[in-house]
């Protein structure tokens, strides 16, 4: 079968365009759903979905959310809705199994070739707190928001509080988030089929997150990537053998340098000169970049944190 990429994401940043248009690169065949609140058809190979159309359970789920994380209210909260709204999505379009992906996920395969044979799990996951490439079908998505619902209820609510306070108590930045929420949630629940398919096998895996070294080669913060065939690798700490990577995840600020491992249209890395200077200096970035610049003024705690990974790698 071909499995439906859905991808929930507002605004259009800039790393949204070379994440599309590498899921269609890899996978010419099958759909792609983005739900979001872009006006303009940007993408003529993407299903644009109106998030709106989809906000029932979402805007139900909101009446019980608290926010208890140092992140901004409306980034923690929309990261939660989405799984509400791809559940509002399926139901509504009789989609029984998908791949759910965030928007700062690159793919480097068919997936139907790397996950039809995981259609019977309930889902897969990039390492037990990473749901960010996850195939799922109705039925688990379903149980999986009704347990996020559920621990926003007043018998559980004071589990979130005890978690939170950690955080005030280390005075660090995070807090309860959804990810979070989906390592609780196969901790708590018995009989779950799960599938990491973060872990290596016949020579390959997803990668879980760019800046974690998850027993790979480690320079500098990141993954460091061999690159094949214009396919990414990482090399095994435990015996130096090379591990072709179906995905890289990048989270935070890894974000701006995904220009360098996005192919193009010929499925090429590139790192000439001018390619380079391009995404670097493109409008997209600057913008982003000024607007980062901005916010971490805003929050001096947000800059110092900066300053110790940038420059002490703490």
């Amino acid at each position: 079968m071909n499995i439906p990429v859905i991808i929930v994401h507002k605004g259009n940043s800039f790393y949204l365009s070379p994440v599309l248009e590498q899921i269609r690169l890899f996978n010419p065949e099958n759909a792609i759903y983005l739900i979001s609140d872009i006006s303009k058809q940007k993408y003529p190979f993407v299903n644009y979905c109106n998030i709106e159309d989809y906000m029932d359970r979402a805007n139900e789920f909101e009446k019980r959310y608290v926010h208890l994380s140092s992140n901004p209210y409306f980034y923690e909260l929309i990261c939660f809705q989405r799984w509400f709204i791809i559940l509002d999505f399926v139901i509504q379009h009789r989609i029984e199994h998908f791949l759910c992906m965030d928007s700062d996920v690159l793919l480097y395969c068919r997936i139907d070739d790397t996950l039809n044979k995981h259609i019977g799990c309930d889902f897969t996951i990039c390492d037990k707190t990473g749901p960010g490439c996850s195939l799922f079908n109705v039925d688990s998505l379903k149980k999986f928001c009704d347990y996020i619902s559920d621990l926003y209820s007043e018998k559980t609510k004071s589990r979130l509080f005890d978690f939170y306070q950690s955080f005030i108590d280390k005075k660090s930045l995070g807090g309860f988030c959804d990810m979070i929420a989906f390592t609780w949630y196969q901790n708590d629940t018995e009989s779950l089929k799960i599938i990491d398919i973060s872990i290596p096998e016949n020579g390959a895996c997803f990668d879980a997150c760019l800046t974690a070294s998850s027993g790979f080669e480690f320079a500098s913060g990141l993954k460091k990537i061999y690159w094949k065939d214009n396919l990414p690798y990482g090399k095994l700490l435990s015996d130096g053998s090379l591990v072709r990577f179906y995905c890289l995840h990048f989270q935070g600020r890894t974000k701006y340098s995904i220009y360098k491992y996005a192919l193009d249209k010929n499925k090429v890395h590139r790192t000439d000169v001018a390619y380079t200077l391009k995404w670097m200096f493109s409008k997209a970035i600057l913008i982003a970049r000024l607007q980062g610049i901005k916010k971490a003024i805003k929050n001096p705690q947000i800059l110092a944190n900066f300053i110790k990974k940038k420059f002490f790698n703490k």
